[in-house]
């Protein structure tokens, strides 16, 4: 099967929409899975100064755009690139020729490839022959002799069935309350319920941040968390996951099959969140409604974000007030405890480390240093979340406790980085505790209550008592151990 990618702007205008009829129709005779990739249009240096809003989260949906991905490509850079300079539009489309991916455009654009009578007007038409273009260039290298009396079948569109749908899904998404079905299963519902068979949602589990100064880098993997076929949502095994560069694996293609679909990207703020993907129906070519349709979808998505951020909220207040009420001091805990895993922060762990080695450190004892990472903090924030993530750090500071005992100092110095100090007068100690954390390294690895795997890269280091040595020298030769053993990964 054929995978073409269709890069326009979007569905405002009533000639585009129907190309995208022209194109659908021929997608379906022809076999072929026709993407249809609305990505607004990139903005002029001057917008990007004055710019206020998200819009430009938009046409990330672009960077999807693989050789895994697409076979080939139909692009309007005229309505894309309509801000830009010839120099921007020629680096957009570098992209496309750096992958080997084929291309035409629909207007003619500096000796660049173009599906045939580009100068015509965008209508049904040109949307069908467009398609027989892309499919002989991709598969001959060279484009077919054109027609003009294609015989299209019309696609039934009523505004008010559209509108209907439209109002079905607004009112039930728009009204959610919080905490009942998650919002991408009732996405993927009520969908159903308006006429869509098929379709996918795809997500960050804690967004990626994505700026004008400074672009996101697309991670390597997603989570799937809403897929839709024949009507039916399809239950996958938690924590199912594709590569960003292969949407349509194994998890995936079951929903996806010839004729018209339309992907977006989901964003919250400055945040990219993931992408969805829908197969047409007739609704679709009514002029503005799939922008309606996927602003009610944004906005309940982006509400799920906000009720989770509340919820973090509420319980970080809570649990100060449960502070005071014990009648601790606030600013002793936020100044030396790290609030996520009631262990040392930064600050309290080296406080109290040297207060610890002035008092037992001394002839006949063993200072033994450990740091850890968890190295798969990262994987975990992305592809689950950051709540799934902190639940992984407080693990991490258990295990630390069991391992190392209640006579170690445990401190949590930053995001995944976590460091032991422990003074014992036994020499063996040290091969007993890097056994010890190799053990819980691979429980944590085999642990199955969770979809993503816990892993813990570490150190341990042990000094003899000597009166020339310093705390920082042993700190400093620990944390070189790390870096060497992170290189060598």
């Amino acid at each position: 099967m054929l995978r073409i990618g269709l890069l326009i702007s979007d569905f405002k205008k009533e000639d585009i929409c129907d190309f995208c009829v022209g194109a659908i129709r021929a997608a379906e005779k022809e076999e072929i899975l026709l993407t249809i990739m609305p990505g607004g249009s990139f903005l002029s240096d001057e917008q990007k100064e004055k710019n206020n809003n998200y819009d430009y989260q938009q046409t990330v949906i672009f960077d999807y755009v693989s050789e895994d991905n697409f076979d080939g490509l139909l692009i309007d850079l005229d309505s894309i690139g309509a801000n830009i300079t010839d120099y921007a539009k020629d680096v957009f489309l570098g992209n496309f020729i750096d992958q080997k991916i084929p291309f035409l455009l629909l207007s003619e654009f500096n000796g660049n490839k173009t599906i045939n009578n580009p100068w015509m007007k965008h209508d049904r038409n040109q949307g069908y022959q467009a398609i027989l273009d892309i499919e002989n260039y991709v598969t001959a290298g060279e484009l077919p002799i054109p027609r003009d009396d294609h015989n299209i079948p019309p696609i039934d569109i009523c505004a008010a069935d559209s509108m209907k749908q439209l109002s079905i899904v607004s009112e039930r998404l728009l009204h959610r309350l919080p905490g009942t079905t998650p919002v991408y299963s009732q996405i993927m519902e009520l969908l159903g319920l308006g006429g869509v068979k098929d379709g996918f949602i795809l997500v960050y589990g804690d967004g990626i941040p994505n700026t004008l100064k400074d672009p996101w880098i697309m991670p390597e993997k997603i989570l799937v968390k809403g897929l839709l076929h024949d009507g039916h949502n399809v239950d996958l095994p938690s924590g199912t996951i594709v590569d960003t560069m292969n949407l349509l694996d194994e998890s995936t293609e079951e929903a996806m099959n010839p004729g018209g679909w339309i992907a977006r990207t989901l964003y919250f703020h400055e945040n990219q969140n993931g992408v969805m993907a829908i197969k047409i129906n007739s609704n679709f070519m009514v002029p503005n409604f799939e922008n309606l349709l996927f602003e009610i979808i944004h906005t309940s998505i982006n509400s799920a974000f906000r009720d989770i951020i509340f919820q973090h909220m509420a319980e970080e207040i809570m649990a100060l007030q449960v502070e005071v009420e014990r009648g601790d001091s606030i600013l002793d805990r936020l100044g030396e405890k790290d609030y996520m895993t009631g262990e040392y922060n930064r600050r309290g762990f080296f406080t109290h480390a040297y207060d610890y080695m002035r008092r037992d450190y001394v002839e006949g004892t063993y200072a033994i240093i450990s740091y850890v990472d968890l190295d798969t903090l990262r994987s975990i924030n992305e592809l689950y979340g950051r709540q799934e993530g902190n639940l992984a750090i407080k693990r991490t500071a258990v295990v630390l406790h069991n391992v190392f005992g209640e006579q170690a100092l445990v401190g949590r110095l930053r995001g995944n980085e976590f460091a032991v100090l422990l003074i014992t007068d036994r020499k063996d100690k040290l091969e007993y505790l890097r056994a010890s954390m190799q053990q819980q390294n691979a429980r944590l690895m085999a642990e199955q209550d969770k979809p993503y795997s816990i892993h813990l890269m570490f150190v341990i280091n042990q000094f003899e008592y000597s009166s020339s040595i310093r705390f920082e020298d042993m700190l400093k030769e620990t944390d070189i151990n790390l870096k060497n053993m992170k290189n060598m990964m």
